[in-house]
């Protein structure tokens, strides 16, 4: 008993160094600017199935989420979101790879997804100086969301093997990490 007692005595006066917990990330102010606007008019009959008839596609690097809510780089008003760090103009090779993986339902099987999303990839589709189609994806926990159909029977979950095409485009496109 006399152990017990001495040995718990040692314990209470030994000072325990508990590592520092991480700072909490800053939390992002999602903002529309006024400054910058686009045309948009949404296109619900487009499909990935399909091709997509458009002039350009741009690549978006941002951060389209701020707590549960996640955003498209241009709101319904056709303003730019504040949080765009870079972007990048498709050539017709890079719109064409990007279809061919968002339309495939291969694309789709066997997903490995986490539940984060929290969108920092987006296109931008134009056609006739006009948005008709925005499609936004988080790299981290393999979704994607688009304002137009995907694959047929597809719900936005995607596998390894897209995930790393996509990011192929992303790297290739010079876009660093936010």
């Amino acid at each position: 008993m006399f152990l017990v007692l001495t040995s718990c005595k040692n314990m209470s006066k030994k000072e325990y160094n508990y590592p520092e917990l991480p700072p909490k990330p800053p939390r992002i102010k999602i903002f529309w600017l006024n400054d910058k606007t686009a045309n948009i008019k949404i296109d619900r009959t487009l499909s990935y199935s399909k091709d997509i008839k458009c002039d350009s596609v741009l690549g978006v690097n941002y951060i389209g989420f701020s707590g549960e809510h996640f955003f498209y780089p241009i709101n319904e008003k056709g303003k730019y979101i504040n949080t765009i760090s870079q972007t990048k103009k498709l050539n017709q090779n890079q719109i064409s790879r990007l279809n061919k993986i968002i339309g495939n339902k291969k694309t789709y099987k066997n997903p490995n997804i986490a539940a984060c999303y929290e969108p920092r990839l987006a296109f931008i589709y134009f056609k006739n100086d006009t948005v008709i189609c925005q499609t936004q994806i988080c790299l981290s926990c393999n979704q994607l969301h688009s304002s137009a159909a995907l694959a047929d029977g597809a719900d936005g979950n995607l596998n390894n093997e897209a995930v790393k095409k996509i990011t192929k485009l992303h790297d290739e496109l010079g876009f660093k990490e936010n």
